[in-house]
């Protein structure tokens, strides 16, 4: 598990943010939650252990204030705790575990969506970021996943935009994109940012390979067209797979049908839809077809799938 020694100044402020996010969950009553001000800001409280096999992180970074938990990404496994920032460099299917939780101490978390063009932007006029990391080894794969004890800097950039959320959102809007591209330089200046710059330098084969994964996420259902993703990525079809799987690990079509049962999975729950409305949403002529791979990967047909999770 990674070990996070914390000072009595970062506790005490892990520790407001803590009752704050408990208050607003008390209030709203839903496990996941997001304020109004800012629907990419995100809570998450949980009174008992739970195992979630079939998640999907996305372009974001987020701090533990309470509790532990241990995620598996992309094969890698990382247990992680209190005073932990993680940050999710690319859209990936993961599976977490939340450990030890309880009604009087519940686990908490707290996280926000990042902008591609604002972590795209500063590393291209930025060059210390590139100094920063000069050097440094990442690994043989782009980590998409990272997690490390989170910096007062970043703590404090969380507090100030909370601050602004729930004390004067009528300015938001001007000053929430200024403390949010703070967070994102401040994040590309610590060691998480290493692997984070992999995907947002361009011309990396990590940056090319997450466009392919934004053009999934974001044309699911419509055909999908191998050859034209490698072009967009300026690769060969076989040079493609190969990058794609070392950034997935799944190749492109098992991406891609992970998220259109993902997808599925959101307009059933959020929406009501029936199952053939979102199977046929998603690109599937076929609903039997449609309830065996979704049972495949959510381990029940979709009816009772969404029954449990409604309950």
């Amino acid at each position: 598990m990674l070990e996070v020694k914390l000072s009595e100044e970062m506790r005490s402020r892990l520790d407001a943010l803590k009752d704050l996010a408990l208050a607003q969950w008390r209030e709203n009553g839903s496990n996941f939650f997001s304020p109004a001000a800012l629907s990419r800001l995100h809570f998450h409280v949980e009174t008992t252990p739970d195992v979630f096999t079939n998640a999907f992180y996305t372009l974001s970074t987020g701090l533990i204030l309470q509790g532990s938990k241990r995620s598996c990404t992309n094969g890698q496994n990382v247990e992680y705790g209190r005073g932990t920032s993680c940050t999710t460099a690319a859209d990936a299917p993961a599976s977490y575990e939340i450990t030890g939780a309880t009604d009087t101490v519940p686990f908490v978390s707290i996280s926000i969506e990042l902008y591609p063009q604002v972590l795209a932007d500063l590393l291209a006029t930025c060059p210390e970021i590139s100094e920063r990391h000069k050097g440094v080894v990442v690994g043989r794969t782009a980590q998409a996943f990272t997690a490390m004890p989170a910096t007062v800097d970043i703590v404090e950039s969380f507090e100030r935009l909370l601050r602004l959320v729930y004390q004067s959102p009528e300015q938001l809007k001007t000053r929430g994109p200024i403390i949010e591209r703070e967070l994102s330089y401040v994040l590309l200046m610590s060691p998480q940012g290493a692997a984070l710059s992999q995907f947002f330098s361009q011309n990396t084969p990590a940056n090319r390979i997450n466009r392919a994964i934004q053009w999934i996420r974001h044309n699911t259902g419509k055909p999908l067209d191998i050859e034209a993703l490698a072009q967009m990525c300026n690769m060969t079809r076989s040079t493609f797979y190969r990058h794609f799987q070392t950034v997935t690990k799944m190749t492109p079509l098992q991406y891609y049908k992970r998220q259109c049962l993902f997808l599925a999975q959101h307009l059933m729950v959020a929406r009501g839809y029936s199952a053939s409305q979102a199977a046929y949403e998603v690109g599937y002529t076929s609903p039997n077809q449609f309830s065996r791979e979704y049972k495949r990967t959510f381990g029940l047909p979709p009816k009772r799938s969404i029954a449990e999770r409604n309950n």
